[in-house]
């Protein structure tokens, strides 16, 4: 028996790219961002919403995430947007010209240009990450190596370093500023009709002139806000967004019921200790299922539409809540750990809080063996 389970809304999917798509004119494309498990959300079950919601492509962060993703989805264009370890061995696995794959070195392109089907080919250009890419001392160098070998070039990418940690955007501008510069080199080499990318949830919101011919979105597709100071920034500018569903139910059962003394210590460690008759609840669910450890004697869960503190130590794989609060819960009732449950709800932004982290670990975290149901 399964510890817990993870529903998904197809109309909070829906709900968060048409506010995107209010955004965006005709031709910019919206790259539904699926990696690391639909950021815990589920690949397969994630996709199949996705596009059922009109997303123009998928994107993802390694070859094994794509060739798992084009089993079910034939036709979808994929974008592979993470470095292709040891390209050489696995070439022909990129055979697929509905894959488009983001390099950052000429020699990668000439590898890929030798498949046919090709795939479609976009150069990173590093604007200021200092992660994938080449960095802007090299890109006249790098252009006129690609025209002189006839390398196909389909687009150019790069990635914003600090949009959603600050409200102050000056870096967020040097770096689209540098981008356009290294677009403007390229065309100025021939690469005319190039598919330029740079915005990802926080700065497909914020920034008009970095939407280009496509956005990549992620975390905001979710329904989770980027950060907090997206939000800020918005207000900020005068700008309105609109409300984000999350998309994500995360729930289990009660598994066992234990009534305590005044005294009894709970968990190990025995770092809490009652100081009233207090009645517990036992959840299968641990910190090897994807609960924060330091949600310990600190985080809440819902059960019949209240709080249930979290008492004592999250354990491997369970979890001990306070219920002497709520006498009607029983074994087998539902718990959710976050979701809705009444008029109370617990978000991933309180797990962030509450564990010092964002949210984006929160949801990627959850165990991906655990099954993901589309509910409408």
């Amino acid at each position: 028996m399964l510890a817990c389970s993870v529903t998904l809304s197809r109309s909070a999917f829906s709900h968060n790219i048409s506010l995107y798509r209010k955004l965006l004119g005709e031709k910019t494309k919206f790259a539904g961002i699926v990696k690391s498990n639909a950021y815990g959300h589920g690949l397969l079950e994630t996709a199949g919403v996705v596009i059922e919601a009109g997303a123009d492509l998928l994107g993802v962060n390694s070859l094994e995430e794509a060739v798992l993703l084009r089993k079910s989805f034939p036709k979808p264009t994929i974008m592979i947007m993470g470095s292709v370890p040891d390209l050489r061995p696995r070439l022909q696995e990129l055979a697929d010209s509905n894959f488009w794959v983001l390099v950052s070195r000429v020699e990668e392109m000439e590898l890929l240009s030798q498949l046919s089907p090709a795939p479609k080919i976009h150069f990173k250009l590093d604007t200021g990450m200092s992660r994938l890419g080449e960095s802007y001392l090299h890109w006249k160098e790098i252009a006129t190596e690609i025209k002189n070998k006839k390398l196909p070039l389909a687009g150019l990418a790069t990635h914003f370093a600090s949009t959603e940690d600050f409200t102050e955007h000056s870096y967020s501008m040097f770096q689209l500023n540098r981008f356009q510069e290294g677009i403007e080199l390229f065309r100025s080499f021939g690469f005319k009709d190039l598919i330029c990318h740079c915005a990802s949830s926080a700065s497909a919101m914020l920034f008009p002139e970095a939407r280009m011919d496509m956005v990549r979105v992620g975390i905001s597709m979710y329904g989770l806000w980027p950060s907090l100071e997206t939000k800020l920034s918005l207000s900020q500018m005068g700008k309105e967004f609109g409300m984000l569903r999350p998309a994500l139910t995360w729930k289990t059962k009660i598994q066992h019921i234990q009534s305590l003394p005044s005294g009894a210590f709970v968990g190990y460690g025995s770092t809490y200790k009652t100081t009233y008759p207090t009645r517990l609840a036992v959840i299968p669910v641990g910190y090897y299922e994807g609960l924060d450890r330091k949600l310990s004697n600190h985080g809440y869960m819902l059960v019949h539409g209240e709080r249930a503190k979290i008492l004592g130590r999250i354990c491997m794989n369970m979890t001990m809540i306070e219920i002497t609060h709520i006498p009607d819960a029983k074994l087998n009732d539902e718990v959710i750990i976050i979701g809705r449950s009444g008029k109370e709800i617990i978000t991933a932004d309180d797990h962030a809080l509450w564990t010092n982290t964002i949210n984006y670990e929160v949801v990627t975290k959850i165990l991906d063996r655990f099954p993901r149901t589309i509910v409408d």
